[in-house]
């Protein structure tokens, strides 16, 4: 991260220290839900012009767009709430940075110091409530200590495996004079390992059925080079990790496919052949290795990632995964340039769909008159433009979309991995902060749009040009989906009633559209293309069951 060089010596307030802190560390994304904690950071925020500030309606809304601008750029953005309530709705969107790895900096306006224990109005223990989902919690109760944590906490949410960290401020800090020089730092890199390519690649050479999983940046850069690269010369098999669907071009020859719920039997069976997995960046969890049955002893994972990940242990079988902690760009670089011109995969026994994942039927399913989802992705995969963001909220639509919406060309995908509801539209917002010129599509279900509509209004005041594709079936469809495998004929408590999302969203002042018919879908998708701002479709689709 880029730093500029240290201010000169000045009286300032905590939270003058804090905004200058951030300026001049290249933090230049700010978002948050104002609290009277923390007035004296937003009077700072206004005299400068280094740092991007967006006021949000939720801050379930400042930390998931917080959260997806990391993901993009890979820096942390600052999300800010106020105590008690502003912390506890932060919460989602810190966990979803935790689990997902992406780094964060989450600052809380806290109760003044005499009052910390006291019960104060809206008064909570950060270090108890962020322990299990922050890398690091912080309160900071010294002038002196606020840089050095700062610095700290920075060097913490971009180290290893990246991740938020959580530091609050109690209010009378803020307020407080403080005097002395911002000091400078120095940008905390990726520290890279040494490893040999050459036993690694005759390991390579030996397996008779190799592959590739791929959890490195959305948006493909020196990784993905590096890895089409390898995969070309070595005639290996690529698949996309879970939510990870654009960090591999998906036209590559080379691609076979993204893992995840939902994801093609022919997919997850062809990776459940393989006897050695190459795995880069952080993508051996819980749903990849469940759905790829990656938990066999016929079969081998080595991780090449910035930081060993000791949960690798819960998944896979003792003796059967290494770790090589290193840059995973480096090691797929490294690897490359050493196989030459003499690799030789002939040996190989690839099933014989390996390198190309299987597609549906779109006409094979009859359908009850509603919208067929497997129609309605086909389409959005022909009508989104290739250089589109599409953030995807968590939900049953999202199956479909795995099977049916391909991430290639400049396309970028950007989903939360611990499937938290309401990220789809505040996820849309960061990526917008963070990237304004590529069209920015948000895919989300009736439920969880629905928990952050509110945001409709802050892309609209932000000016954004953003299009929100709502999928509602009046239910919480995946878990009636489950409700009715475990329960069958009792469904009850997972049903919603309609809401008009394309009116909701005029009153925001969006363009909104309906959808009933399938043969409705491109003319609505053409007129969306043609119309500029923030615009909604909203489809109105079958009570689907779970991707077959």
């Amino acid at each position: 991260m880029k730093m500029t060089a240290s201010l000169d010596n000045t009286v300032r307030n905590g939270g003058k220290v804090v905004v200058d802190w951030m300026s001049s560390r290249g933090l230049d994304a700010f978002f948050h839900v104002p609290g009277e904690s923390f007035l004296p950071v937003l009077d700072a925020l206004l005299d400068t012009t280094s740092v991007h500030v967006v006021t949000v309606r939720h801050e379930a809304g400042a930390a998931f767009a917080a959260e997806a601008y990391g993901k993009l750029t890979g820096r942390p953005a600052v999300c800010m709430g106020t105590r008690g309530p502003g912390a506890s709705n932060l919460s989602i969107g810190v966990q979803t940075a935790h689990y997902d790895s992406t780094p964060m900096l989450v600052f809380l306006g806290l109760v003044p110091r005499r009052l910390q224990g006291a019960g104060g109005f809206q008064e909570i223990d950060p270090v108890s409530m962020f322990a299990s989902i922050a890398k690091d919690v912080h309160v900071v109760n010294t002038a002196e200590a606020l840089v050095p944590v700062l610095d700290q906490a920075l060097a913490t949410a971009i180290a290893g495996r990246p991740g938020p960290v959580v530091v609050g401020f109690p209010a009378d800090l803020l307020s407080a004079t403080v005097c002395g020089t911002l000091p400078q730092t120095t940008a905390t890199g990726i520290v890279t390992g040494e490893f040999d390519p050459v036993p690694l690649l005759a390991r390579l050479r030996g397996a008779r059925r190799p592959a590739i999983l791929v959890a490195t940046a959305a948006v493909r850069g020196p990784a993905a080079t590096a890895l089409e690269d390898l995969a070309s010369r070595t005639g290996t098999p690529v698949y996309c990790a879970w939510r990870r669907f654009s960090s591999f071009d998906n036209s590559h020859a080379n691609f076979a496919g993204s893992l995840g719920l939902g994801a093609s039997a022919e997919v997850t069976g062809n990776l459940a052949h393989a006897d050695l997995i190459l795995s880069f960046g952080f993508g051996v969890d819980q749903v990849t290795c469940d759905v790829a049955g990656l938990g066999r002893t016929d079969a081998h994972v080595i991780q090449f990632a910035t930081e060993a990940d000791p949960r690798l242990a819960r998944y896979l079988p003792a003796g059967h995964f290494e770790q090589i902690v290193t840059d995973p760009t480096r090691a797929a670089r490294v690897l490359a340039e050493a196989v030459g011109d003499t690799f030789s995969h002939k040996h190989r026994e690839m099933p014989p769909t390996a390198m190309r994942p299987a597609t549906s039927s779109l006409a094979a399913r009859p359908t009850t008159g509603a919208l067929r989802m497997e129609h309605v992705m086909s389409r959005l995969n022909e009508l989104i433009p290739g250089n589109a963001i599409v953030t995807s909220d968590a939900g049953n639509f999202a199956q479909w979309m795995l099977r049916h919406v391909k991430f290639g060309q400049d396309r970028v995908f950007l989903g939360a991995l611990n499937g938290a509801m309401g990220y789809g539209l505040p996820s849309g917002i960061g990526a917008s902060v963070a990237m304004p010129e590529p069209p920015c599509w948000v895919l989300a279900g009736d439920g969880g749009y629905a928990m952050l509509e509110a945001e409709m209004e802050t892309a609209n005041r932000l000016g954004q040009s953003i299009v929100a594709c709502v999928f509602d079936n009046g239910l919480y469809g995946t878990i009636r989906a489950r409700q009715e495998e475990a329960f069958p004929g009792r469904a009850f408590g997972t049903s919603t009633g309609r809401i008009d999302f394309a009116a909701a969203a005029r009153a925001h002042g969006w363009l909104g559209w309906t959808v009933e018919k399938e043969a409705d879908i491109d003319a609505a998708v053409n007129d969306v293309l043609a119309a500029p701002g923030c615009r909604l479709v909203h489809f109105l689709v079958e009570k689907f069951p779970l991707a077959a």
